[in-house]
């Protein structure tokens, strides 16, 4: 979804710090600690199999986990993936083919119906299990959520729908695989001031905050006047640092940071709407959309679509992606508390503010509900990665890959943000994915 994948009900992914009843969901005190500092190196450290963490609670709960692992799988199918394993960063010796055998292996897991137990010990026999560095080299990791909107549209500009979003410029040039920018692009002000974006307007919405949250999300669900459902999805972004509303807002001293939640946000603007335009404009990111079919949509960074509650949005710069993993974090429910989780999910996304080892953000799924624990999704947690012994490998047999038509460019993925995300706030607050 893009530099988006990835604002919520409860509170803007890309705004919010919003209050988790649970004792390990605190709020972080940013002027002493940097969850968003820049990791020296690869982002994994390998365990000892004696300090693998206990993963039965999770493998109890498989709903859409085999989906999501088809969807890596996909990836890995590509021949384009083979590049981006292992990375050149010091201790990464993860292979293209270690990280397909390992949900090869972990699908064929899930059909022999092994109990908890029987998994746990599938995985101290056959897995190398890695950690997550942290922000603090002691595998802390900031878990915030994205979601992807339902908003009301309109493909013509009329009374009731007036602020548009936009496709693609032409002249945007981009890495068609990691949609990393080529040379610099305008910033959104430039763009918005220079009349660059006339013509390319593509679905006119009701509210001036809507667009933004779309581009920050990445994609939206669109129901035009005629009941017409529409898909939009992330087509590039001029490849700037993303800047979000609310953390704007805190550091203006409008909204106190531990207050800060979407309802909050949208109050302060309906009360001072002369103001919206100058904190949108502080935004140097700019993120384009385009219509998907149903059958891709909504898609992460992977070119795969993502799967809510089971796909994660990570920096690519320092993780292997598609890669399975294992969340040890508080997660918010619909009555609002907090409560531990441990659930499998799949690395398949990206966004301008998830950098560094220690920072992740789960995809929460579509519409109004999705957004609400989007928004509530703040806490410290733990990150696993799982993979198959090396010397394993080769003994489960790998499907052909698939080999692109050669007469059609393979079109840009539609990531949510380039491999290389924009280094800048220190400030940990959900992204939602732009």
């Amino acid at each position: 979804m893009s530099n988006r994948p990835l604002l919520a009900l409860c509170g803007l992914t890309l705004l919010a710090f919003a209050g988790c009843k649970s004792q390990t969901a605190t709020i972080i005190d940013d002027n002493k600690i940097d969850v968003d500092h820049p990791t020296n190196g690869w982002g994994l450290r390998k365990l000892d199999p004696k300090d693998y963490p206990d993963m039965r609670a999770a493998w109890a709960d498989q709903a859409n986990l085999e989906k999501a692992i088809d969807k890596s799988i996909k990836f890995l199918q590509a021949p384009s993936s083979r590049r981006f394993y292992p990375s050149a960063l010091p201790g990464d010796t993860i292979t293209h083919d270690q990280v397909l055998a390992s949900l090869l292996d972990t699908k064929s897991l899930l059909g022999q119906h092994l109990t908890p137990d029987q998994f746990q010990q599938q995985l101290l026999s056959r897995y190398d299990v890695y950690t997550s560095i942290g922000y603090d080299d002691q595998g802390s990791v900031w878990f915030t959520g994205y979601y992807t909107p339902i908003y009301y549209g309109s493909t013509t500009r009329t009374a009731e729908f007036q602020y548009p979003i936009y496709s693609r410029p032409a002249d945007l040039q981009s890495d068609p695989i990691t949609g990393e920018v080529h040379g610099t692009y305008p910033t959104r002000a430039e763009l918005v001031q220079s009349g660059k974006l006339r013509g390319l307007e593509l679905m006119y919405f009701k509210k001036p905050i809507e667009p933004f949250i779309i581009q920050v999300q990445g994609s939206a669900q669109v129901i035009l006047p005629t009941g017409q459902r529409v898909f939009l999805g992330y087509a590039g972004s001029n490849g700037r640092e993303h800047r979000g509303l609310g953390s704007e807002l805190v550091k203006a001293g409008k909204i106190d940071k531990k207050h800060l939640s979407l309802p909050a946000v949208l109050d302060y603007f309906d009360a001072h709407p002369t103001e919206l335009d100058q904190y949108v404009m502080r935004d140097d990111r700019f993120t384009f959309l385009k219509v998907y079919g149903p059958e891709e949509w909504p898609s992460g960074s992977l070119g795969v679509q993502v799967t809510p509650e089971r796909s994660l949005a990570t920096d690519k710069t320092i993780f292997p992606r598609a890669s399975l993993t294992f969340v040890d974090v508080p997660k918010p429910t619909p009555s609002g508390d907090a409560v531990p989780y441990q659930g499998f999910l799949l690395d398949q996304d990206t966004g301008g503010a998830i950098r560094a080892a220690g920072r992740a953000d789960m995809y929460m799924g579509i519409g109004p509900a999705a957004g609400a624990l989007a928004g509530r999704q703040f806490a410290q947690g733990r990150l696993y990665y799982l993979f198959l012994k090396p010397t394993l490998v080769t003994a489960i047999p790998l499907p052909q890959r698939t080999t692109p038509t050669p007469t059609t460019p393979r079109k840009a993925s539609p990531a949510r943000t380039p491999t290389t995300p924009p280094r800048g706030s220190t400030v940990p607050l959900p992204t939602g994915g732009d």
